[in-house]
């Protein structure tokens, strides 16, 4: 009995890893693109493969998906989507996502706790 529970219990942390091995490779491949690494450079290419990571739930794509909607990059440009995905990374405790958050604050204290927290996210990373 406890075979079989443990056999199920690692099936099912395989099909949960998966997912994130596969935003992992898509993050991966976007990057390649973006930066012309290993193929010819495809800011098309890059935007749909770093959505397809930031929808699987990376937070680092996200930041960067909201980096290349900001410009306009391989996207038309959309600062509401931009903003958006910014807020999802910082809220997933993307350091660089909150430092943003933080430098866009207009309100003094809701500034340092976000700086406070992208410290805390750094230290943890």
């Amino acid at each position: 009995m406890r075979a079989l529970l443990l056999a199920l219990a690692l099936a099912s942390a395989a099909q949960a890893a998966e997912p994130v091995r596969n935003a992992q490779a898509a993050y991966q491949q976007a990057l390649g693109y973006r930066n012309g690494t290993g193929v010819a450079p495809d800011a098309a290419q890059a935007a749909r493969l770093m959505e397809q990571a930031a929808r699987a739930g990376l937070p680092q794509a996200m930041f960067t998906l909201s980096n290349m909607l900001a410009a306009g990059e391989g996207v038309p440009r959309d600062e509401a989507a931009a903003r958006r995905w910014l807020e999802q990374a910082a809220e997933a405790g993307h350091p660089a996502a909150l430092q943003e958050l933080a430098l866009r604050e207009p309100d003094p204290r809701k500034a340092e706790l976000l700086m406070r927290q992208a410290e805390h996210a750094l230290q943890h990373q």
